[in-house]
């Protein structure tokens, strides 16, 4: 389903860019950056926070986590946080953008390392695996690092 969503928002995304008046790689950074922040990390991801805090033994069987695990909450209340954030990008542009996008970069790129790693120690990494992992997260990373750096933000002083 995520991949499917990625792929539609970055359709999107391409298709917002080429009707921009202004193309520029600063600006079809930040559209792209957008339709990440807000499609991808944001409205989906507050609701996988809402259903991690109130059912949690059903996410919890999805996620592999013993249910009533401590770090479910911990990660259900840590995601519904940074998906608020992210939902937030609508409104707030410009340097704020900096945030989300950094905080869902590292946790995607971490996130991808320990789902490797995980697959890796129990026997079960395959390509296809490799694919999924890499794709839901990975990608998500790389394309989340590429359109801040599109942005020029990371250069600018305030």
């Amino acid at each position: 389903m995520f991949v499917a969503l990625l792929v539609i928002l970055l359709a999107a995304a391409a298709v917002h860019v080429t009707r921009l008046e202004e193309r520029t790689l600063r600006r079809g950074g930040e559209i792209m950056l957008l339709y990440l922040l807000v499609g991808y990390c944001g409205i989906p991801m507050v609701f996988v926070s809402v259903a991690t805090l109130v059912w949690p033994s059903h996410v919890a069987a999805h996620l592999g986590f013993p249910a009533g695990n401590p770090f479910e909450a911990f990660l259900g209340v840590a995601y519904l946080g940074m998906s608020l954030l992210s939902v937030l990008t609508l409104r707030y542009r410009g340097t704020f953008l900096i945030g989300p996008a950094i905080i869902w970069t590292v946790f995607f790129a971490g996130a991808t390392v320990i789902h490797l790693r995980d697959f890796h120690h129990r026997g079960a990494l395959t390509h296809g695996g490799v694919l999924i992992i890499f794709t839901t997260h990975g990608l998500i990373a790389v394309l989340l690092a590429a359109a801040l750096l599109m942005t020029g933000l990371l250069t600018k002083r305030s």
